[in-house]
């Protein structure tokens, strides 16, 4: 299921991108013959798929590192 929506997503991406049209319509046969990508496909593929997420800050960044070795010092007497 989550195969298929990968390889139509690649397929369509051809119509975005011409420049990559060849390397992904390649990416997608592998993957739909379930056969190994060269790294070069692979990482093609993974820079179409990937979006970036939504910044995270923290209160207190340090208050887990600090919680960690109160535990750890508690376990190792």
């Amino acid at each position: 299921m989550f195969k298929d929506t990968v390889i139509g997503f690649l397929k369509d991406k051809k119509s975005i991108d011409p420049n990559n049209d060849k390397i992904m319509v390649k990416a997608a046969n592998k993957i739909q013959k379930q056969k190994r990508l060269s790294s070069n496909e692979f990482l093609r593929v993974y820079d179409s798929l990937w979006k970036e997420g939504p910044k995270v800050q923290y209160q207190n960044p340090d208050e887990r590192i600090r919680h960690f070795q109160s535990i750890n010092k508690y376990q190792n007497p």
